[in-house]
């Protein structure tokens, strides 16, 4: 028994000197023993405590190399993410979806600029992009890009179109007259006065040469049968439509611009009905619809 302990080949090829006590022991030699794998940190991580002052070039290197490898892996994910989240949502009709974010993306290049432009270029850009979308059907991705452009360029001309269209002449300077119009819109405001959008149709004591189409004017008080389209006269203090109170604030100029209202004021007394016959034909239907708005929010006031 005592041979046994030295794992010679007479034992049955033991060969590694273990006797029979350790091996029906379970003790230690055939024990798992734990082993510390190490986890790979970011490379912001590896740097030693002194901030990297003891590291040798080659050390720092192979860190720069890294840290390199780590970003353009982050940047190839997130491209690839991307890719595919654009793919998704291009199959689910996206697209068709982000075409007004593309005609306003027009609209704001347009209002942004410092000068007028003129229309012949933008015309030109979407013949332009037009064509190249055509074009580039074969390349999906090229044909999108095309598209975008055209949706913009498209929102460019509508842009300067509308503001062409809506043109009107603009009071220069604070004047008091006696004006004479027709009422487009009567609104009761908060305070207890009453609102009048009128088209003007002369104006006298001075006599303005160049009044404007239509005006925002407000009255104390109005008689019971001015209604829309009443032809009425009064003494009123133009102002010429005011632009923001700070800089990059709300712009009341503009609204007044693209609504058609060249100037702002006040009655200096009550407005006087001229005439209560209805306004002229092309007019009319206007007028209808007014009046049945009023007298649905009359009706909702009083209930």
């Amino acid at each position: 028994m005592a041979g046994r302990g030295r794992g010679t080949e007479d034992d049955g090829g033991i060969t590694a000197g273990v006797s029979e006590r350790l091996l029906f022991a379970g003790t230690a030699p055939f024990e798992a023993t734990p082993v510390s794998v190490p986890v790979p940190r970011p490379a912001t991580e590896i740097l030693p405590p002194d901030g990297g002052a003891s590291l040798q070039p080659p050390q720092l290197a192979t860190i720069d190399r890294i840290r390199r490898q780590f970003r353009r892996a982050s940047f190839s994910a997130f491209r690839l993410s991307v890719s595919e989240a654009a793919a998704t949502e291009l199959d689910r009709g996206i697209g068709f979806l982000l075409v007004p974010v593309f005609l306003a993306a027009g609209v704001i290049l347009y209002f942004s600029l410092d000068v007028e432009p003129d229309l012949y270029r933008p015309l030109a850009a979407v013949a332009l992009m037009a064509v190249c979308a055509i074009i580039s059907r074969a390349w999906p991705k090229t044909h999108l890009a095309f598209m975008a452009a055209l949706f913009c360029a498209l929102g460019f001309v509508a842009a300067k179109v509308e503001t062409w269209r809506a043109v009107a002449p603009m009071l220069g300077s604070e004047i008091q007259t006696r004006l004479t119009g027709r009422v487009v819109i009567a609104e009761e405001m908060a305070n207890g006065r009453v609102r009048l959008t009128i088209d003007l149709v002369s104006t006298a004591h001075p006599e303005l040469r160049y009044a404007p189409d239509r005006v925002r004017l407000s009255a104390r008080a109005i008689s019971s049968d001015m209604k829309v389209g009443s032809l009425v006269t009064g003494y009123a203090r133009l102002l010429p439509p005011t632009g923001p109170v700070r800089p990059d604030s709300y712009d009341f100029s503009f609204d007044s611009y693209f609504s058609g209202i060249g100037a702002s004021g006040f009655f200096l007394g009550d407005p006087k009905v001229v005439s209560a016959s209805g306004p002229p034909f092309e007019a009319g239907m206007a007028s209808a619809i007014e009046n049945a708005r009023e007298n649905i929010a009359d009706h909702i006031r009083s209930t």
